[in-house]
């Protein structure tokens, strides 16, 4: 198989992870340029094995910033899969990646780890909005999920990972299996935010008080700000929202951090789409402009 730089998937295997690495499961991985030239984000090299790819880019809001949608046809993970996702944010270059459904790890029947990795680096200059839909978990499933976003200079990020315990919407409850999940971002090497979370559906700590309490759907919500935003506006209209009870929001070290525990994917959608669309201006000074993908 051919990139678009002309590697075969020999060459493209030693940048990303093998396909060849396990004698089971299925390996996909992707890895994105973007980059600025006269005044337009546009792709660079871009190199994938397996059934990852990105659909044609998107220019909504002008030619300087770039809407990508990731695509896995297969729509989720079984035991022995793994994705890997790497994107390269080049100075000056803004974008935008989501994807047009959620994404789902299924029933694990063999015990071998269901793992997806996402890397973002991210240059002086340049923005990334990563708003990737939520990953259901279903009953069984065993799981790793690894996000690592770097930073340099006054780059910009905002991004979200919501995680769905169980079809809830089926009836679905997340009553075995397993999910180890790790979140970090830095500037400059230095670290911003770190996550570790490591349950087992079978601990007390889905139950615990000090866990998710019974609830069944849980997310973070990051945005790098050069000014604090007005917390009191917000939280004030959180309780106008009714929401106010299944959200989070603080501002750490430059990081505006909003967190939802509750049990609507859809809900954890809408609020973090809400905060998005209201500080977007003070970000990367634009306005809202929902990827039309999330319409369909």
């Amino acid at each position: 198989m051919q990139s678009s730089s002309g590697e075969t998937e020999s060459d493209q295997s030693s940048r990303l992870c093998s396909p060849e690495s396990s004698s089971s499961g299925w390996r996909a991985g992707i890895e994105v340029e973007l980059k600025h030239l006269n005044g337009r984000t546009l792709m660079g090299q871009t190199r994938h094995y397996g059934p990852l790819r990105i659909q044609r880019p998107f220019w909504p809001e002008g030619k300087d910033l770039t809407h990508l949608y990731i695509l896995h046809p297969p729509g989720g993970l079984v035991a022995g899969d793994e994705l890997v996702q790497r994107f390269s944010i080049r100075k000056g270059a803004r974008g935008l990646v989501t994807t047009p459904a959620a994404g789902k790890v299924y029933f694990n029947g063999n015990g071998q780890l269901q793992k997806q990795t996402t890397h973002i680096t991210i240059s002086d200059s340049a923005s990334m909005e990563w708003l990737p839909q939520e990953t259901i978990l279903f009953d069984g499933a065993i799981t790793e999920l690894d996000t690592r976003i770097e930073l340099t200079g006054n780059a910009l990020y905002a991004g979200w990972d919501i995680i769905c315990l169980g079809r809830t919407a089926s009836g679905e409850k997340f009553t075995r299996g397993q999910l180890t999940q790790h979140l970090s971002l830095t500037r400059d090497s230095k670290p911003l935010y770190l996550e570790r979370l490591s349950f087992d559906a079978e601990s007390e700590l889905p139950n615990s008080l000090l866990g998710l309490h019974n609830h069944t759907v849980f997310g973070t919500f990051l945005i790098t700000l050069e000014n604090p935003p007005d917390l009191s506006n917000l939280h004030n209209q959180l309780v106008d929202k009714g929401w106010h009870q299944v959200t989070a929001i603080t501002w750490r070290a430059g990081v505006f951090i909003v967190r939802y525990l509750g049990d609507s994917s859809e809900q954890a959608r809408t609020i973090f789409t809400w905060i998005w669309e209201a500080e977007r201006e003070q970000f990367n000074g634009r306005t809202g402009c929902r990827p039309r993908i999330w319409n369909t």
